[in-house]
C-alpha cells in the first residue's frame, strides 16, 4: 500500500548556487523529498525559501558562491540546514518592525518553526541556520 508520500532518505544534501534563482531550486527539491502529503509540506517549503533567499541575499555566497541545503526527516520533525559563506557584517535575526517593506523571513522561520538558530565553523567562515518544523 502507498501512502502518497516518496519514499525519503532520512537526511538529504542539496548543492545549490549563490544566485536568485537557487531559491526556487531548493523549493522544488524540498517539495520532491517531501511530497504533497506530507504534514509539514507548506511549512517548509516555504521556511526553505525565506533561509535560502537570506543566504543568497546576506551572504557571501550571493555571488554565485557555493550553498549547501541539508534536509533530514524524521517520524515527527523536519530538520533543514542551510549552509553558506557566512556574513561578517551581519547575522540572520527577526525583525520587529511591522511596516518595513522586507526582512520578514526570519520572523517567518520564528513564527512556524519548533526551534531555529544558526552556528559559524570555527575555520573558514561558513554559518549554516537551521530550523526544525513538527508535525
Amino acid at each position: 500500500m502507498t501512502t502518497g508520500r516518496q519514499a525519503v532518505s532520512p537526511r538529504t544534501t542539496v548543492p545549490l548556487k549563490g544566485v536568485p534563482e537557487s531559491v526556487a531550486t531548493a523549493r522544488s527539491r524540498v517539495r520532491e523529498l517531501l511530497g504533497e502529503g506530507h504534514p509539514a509540506f507548506d511549512d517548509v517549503v516555504l521556511l526553505v525559501s525565506e533561509v535560502v533567499t537570506n543566504s543568497v541575499v546576506h551572504s557571501g555566497s550571493g555571488a554565485g558562491g557555493e550553498i549547501a541545503m541539508t534536509v533530514t526527516t524524521g517520524p515527527a520533525a523536519v530538520l533543514v540546514e542551510v549552509c553558506d559563506a557566512g556574513s561578517g557584517a551581519s547575522a540572520p535575526h527577526v525583525r520587529n518592525d511591522p511596516e518595513a517593506e522586507g526582512g520578514r523571513g526570519m520572523f517567518l522561520v520564528d513564527l512556524l518553526a519548533e526551534g531555529w538558530g544558526m552556528y559559524d565553523e570555527p575555520a573558514g567562515g561558513a554559518r549554516t541556520v537551521w530550523f526544525r518544523v513538527v508535525f
